[in-house]
């Protein structure tokens, strides 16, 4: 019988945010579900904010039950959903989570769990999403959402056999996850080791001067960035309209800041579009230039730093960036990459950061900076032998990521067949 979600369900509602914000998050007491919290194979506990009793009385309405289905319902996470079990004892949600509570003689919430999940599912929470303007699922918008309910012991069937046959699928999956994760650590150990001590395992080492840097090849010397070269700002005085204009015999383009934080090296086929006036004076990107993340979201990827390859053409920019013009022949731009990028180094400059909603570093203690430098072949060779070996190690990471999406896309695969009734179980 094909239902919608409201002739199925006993309520259908979002959570709220907590009086104070994330001033009232506590250590222990209720947990607070949020989006990061909710996946599709669980509950994610690792990063749960917790609210107190009196938090959670003014929250009644929100609280959350056993046999609660939770739905992400903004942001890029949308879509994800799982359920409590009937074990379930305490707990409330936030404004991105959205309660679905299913009648029990009717609807299974394991089984509503794979509904959405399923293709079936997902395309309704897509078509919810087209038009300006939409970046978040409504009450209304799920409880239109329709599935097709067989009784509870067709459904029961259902759950169990693809229980069964998910779990193998995830368990295929963590494997190649915790490759993943070894190539990775495999990836940084090896860097760090380069960009700090060289590749001759024998170099008599010196005292550097600064704690946190501590040991360095005897012939290695020490600088502050702005020894190296001069910082440079991104665009200035643009507004919104200017980056949303469409005409292209007005705009030029510029680095945005997605091209930094997701990359080591600047993608030069990746550019975005900003309305430029003639004779109009902006900084432009040029080879071998490193660009950094100036304001970000969180300290991770504050300060962050990525290297212009190859003559990018007229490019500029984003303002929430600065480049670093190297001007000092002793320096290879992508040796001092590696290094910015090293673990040691990285935690360095995110310690000059500052912020909590949003994370800000200043120009200063970004051209302040020291780093460690050995003769300029010697750097050109150890950029030489990490490009190297870095593109055999992402070549493997790729290999598993095709892996990895193969079997995410058989899982959703059989969770839609089976729902739809397409497979017999």
């Amino acid at each position: 019988m094909r239902l919608r979600v409201k002739d199925f369900t006993t309520k259908v509602g979002s959570g709220v945010t907590p009086r104070g914000g994330a001033e009232t998050y506590l250590e222990q007491g209720i947990p607070l579900f949020r989006s990061q919290n909710v996946h599709d194979n669980g509950f994610l506990m690792d990063d749960i904010a917790y609210i107190s009793e009196e938090v959670d009385e003014s929250m009644s309405s929100t609280r959350v039950k056993p046999g609660d289905v939770l739905l992400n319902i903004t942001g890029a996470s949308i879509g994800r959903c799982f359920y409590t079990s009937d074990g379930f004892e305490r707990g409330n949600v936030n404004q991105h989570v959205c309660i679905i509570r299913p009648k029990r003689n009717n609807t299974s919430p394991s089984f509503l769990h794979y509904c959405i999940i399923s293709n079936e599912g997902q395309e309704q929470i897509n078509l919810s999403q087209t038009g300006a303007n939409r970046e978040g699922l409504s009450v209304e918008d799920i409880k239109g959402f329709s599935f097709d309910i067989p009784s509870l012991s067709i459904q029961q069937k259902m759950v169990d056999y693809l229980d069964e046959k998910t779990s193998a699928i995830d368990t295929q999956v963590v494997l190649l996850e915790k490759k993943k994760d070894a190539y990775a650590r495999l990836k940084k150990a090896m860097i760090n080791r380069a960009v700090t001590r060289g590749l001759d395992e024998h170099v008599k080492l010196k005292d550097s001067g600064l704690e946190w840097i501590g040991m360095i090849p005897e012939h290695w010397e020490r600088f502050r960035l702005k020894d190296l070269g001069y910082m440079y700002s991104g665009l200035t005085g643009k507004s919104g309209d200017d980056f949303r204009c469409d005409d292209e015999t007005m705009t030029k383009p510029y680095v945005p800041f997605t091209n930094v934080l997701n990359n080591t090296v600047v993608d030069n086929d990746n550019f975005h579009y900003v309305v430029l006036e003639e004779n109009e004076q902006q900084n432009q990107v040029k080879a071998s230039d490193l660009l950094f993340l100036m304001s970000s979201e969180d300290y991770e990827s504050i300060a962050k730093s990525a290297v212009v390859l190859g003559d990018p053409g007229e490019v500029y920019l984003n303002s929430f960036c600065r480049g670093l013009r190297i001007t000092n022949h002793n320096c290879y731009a992508p040796f001092l990459n590696y290094q910015l990028n090293s673990e040691m180094y990285r935690d360095a400059l995110r310690f000059e950061a500052r912020g909590f909603t949003r994370i800000n570093i200043k120009i200063d203690r970004v051209a302040s900076h020291f780093v460690s430098l050995p003769p300029f072949s010697e750097q050109q060779t150890i950029a030489d032998y990490l490009d190297e070996k870095c593109a055999n190690i992402d070549a493997a990471i790729a290999n598993i990521d095709k892996q990895t999406d193969a079997l995410k896309r058989l899982k959703r695969s059989l969770i839609n067949e089976v729902i739809t009734g397409q497979r017999a179980v």
